[in-house]
Formats: structure tokens, sequence, C-alpha cells
């Protein structure tokens, strides 16, 4: 299981990412769960921008964070994010078994910043298999039996959007928890408290690490498997690059 957030505010970009997997054994249906296991989210250098991934942990077996490093280092001559989503999208379609329920399987978030009317702003896409419900929305159909390199927030969309969050992998309890506790922070406001008091990037950063530990946590309390958990990675980009990344322990 997994748990990926990616923000685009005015503020700039945020990403944050567990790192657990989760392994199943096939003849006994046993879980278990190895912390510190996968990078989901990494840097692509050549385009300031994150990816991060969600779904399955193995592409022509190699584990999808590793595949994922080799494409980044092996693509560097891209200098679009346009570009860069496209041909990730055609590699998985031919490195991947046919989906044949037209449900999400794997998937990516790939942020970074594109000039629109002269400046940097930020673009947000979804390279996954399976719906899109965002595009939808627009009245845009695509072939949800292959990967597609859907344009989920483009800068023009971004300027009517924002605050965006794009939250996937095991994401039902996140989204009940937060909902509610979004809610009551809402009702704290008319006694002048702000939570979350967001002054800058970090901040926002801050905050998403702070909601998939409350998950993690709750996993690891309960009679769940704690498949959310580990290290959390966390990056950071704004108008200049990238503005900061790193990994938290608790």
């Amino acid at each position: 299981m997994t748990l990926i957030l990616t923000e685009l505010t005015d503020l700039g970009i945020a990403m944050a990412t567990d790192s657990a997997v989760t392994y199943t054994n096939n003849i006994t249906g046993l879980s278990h769960v190895r912390p510190n296991k996968a990078k989901k989210l990494q840097v692509v250098p050549y385009l300031n921008a994150g990816i991060s991934c969600w779904g399955m942990g193995t592409i022509s077996g190699i584990s999808t964070d590793q595949w994922l490093s080799d494409f980044i280092a092996s693509n560097s001559s891209w200098n679009t994010l346009k570009d860069f989503a496209s041909n990730l999208a055609r590699e998985l379609n031919a490195n991947l078994q046919p989906n044949t329920s037209g449900e999400g399987r794997i998937g990516f978030h790939l942020a970074g910043y594109e000039e629109y009317k002269g400046v940097p702003t930020p673009s947000f896409y979804h390279i996954h298999d399976g719906p899109s419900t965002t595009l939808q929305q627009r009245g845009i159909t695509i072939d949800p039996y292959q990967v597609n390199p859907n344009h989920d927030i483009p800068p023009d969309i971004f300027q009517n959007c924002a605050p965006w969050i794009t939250r996937n992998g095991d994401y039902e309890l996140y989204a009940t928890i937060f909902d509610l506790l979004e809610d009551f922070f809402n009702k704290l406001e008319p006694m002048g408290i702000i939570i979350p008091a967001s002054q800058n990037l970090l901040d926002r950063v801050e905050y998403l690490i702070f909601q998939i530990r409350t998950v993690s946590e709750i996993y690891r309390l309960s009679n769940l498997v704690p498949g959310i958990g580990g290290g959390i990675h966390y990056l950071t980009i704004n108008q200049a690059g990238i503005h900061s990344q790193g990994i938290r322990f608790f």
C-alpha cells in the first residue's frame, strides 16, 4: 500500500510519500510490510520537477522505484514536462501487461513549472491507466485500458483552481480522516485558531508530512496491516527550481 500527495498552491509545489512496501504471500494470503523499502518520490533534475509513484511494485521484473530512477537517468535530453510525461506513458505501455479491466493499476505524479503568459506557473501531470475523473469533469475522454499522460492541471487551469491536491494509493481512510479533521479546523477559525497557519512552502510540505504520519500511526495502532509507513520523503519546488528535499523519520 502507498500514500502519495501532491499539492499545488500559490506558494509552490509540495510533494510527499511514505516508503513502505507490502508483500503478500500468494499461497497463504498473509501480508507483511517492510518500511523504508521504496523511494516513491524522486527528482527529475533536468526539468526541476518531482515525480512519485503508486500502484504496481514492479515493472518488467524491476522494482518500480528503480525502474523509474533508470528512466529518469536515461532521458535527460527532454526539456519539457509534456515530453517526459508522453514518453513515460509510451514506455509503460510497452513494458506492462495489457490492462484487461480498465481499472487503475499504476500511476505517477509529475509536477513542475511551465511558462504561462511569461510567468513560471505550477503544472501537474498524472500518468496512469484506468479512468481519469479529473479530465472527465472537463469533458475529456481517455482510454482507461492504457497508460495516458493526463495533464490534470495545466498552468491555465491552475490559475482558477488553486490550491489543488491529488492523493493516490491507499487514500480512502486518509480522505475520511482529513475531511473530518479539516472540517474541525475550520470550526476553530472563529476562535482565532488557524490550522494549518502556513506562511511559506516549507509549511505546506510539513502539513503533508503530518498527514502521512497521522495515517501511518493510525494504521500502526489498528488491526489493519500497517501498509503506510516508514520514512516520509518530501520535495518542494518554486519558480526558481527545487526548493527543498529530504526524508523524515519518526
